[in-house]
């Protein structure tokens, strides 16, 4: 059975075989770029890269898991920075 954050991919991007545990991987070694947190609704937004696309994602605020994945928004400047920050990390790699 698909998970919350797997049909809001399939329905917001495509993505037929989501896998949240690929995004948290992505979060947690820092390769993303965090949009925002709010304490209220215990979460916080981030951009990742996953499969060459550019996600908006939300986690709980302690980033232990997906919740869901927003639709796409056209913020290229946050988009610029997670593309430069994600160059920086394979130049250092």
């Amino acid at each position: 059975m698909a998970t919350h954050s797997q049909i809001r991919a399939e329905q917001r991007y495509g993505l037929s075989e989501f896998n949240p545990l690929k995004v948290m991987k992505e979060i947690l070694d820092d390769r993303c770029i965090q949009v925002e947190e709010n304490l209220e609704k215990y979460s916080r937004i981030f951009y990742v890269r996953y499969n060459n696309r550019y996600l908006k994602v939300v986690t709980d605020y302690n980033v232990s898991f997906v919740k869901t994945v927003l639709p796409e928004a056209n913020d290229f400047n946050l988009l610029e920075k997670l593309i430069n920050k994600l160059a920086n990390c394979a130049m250092a790699a």
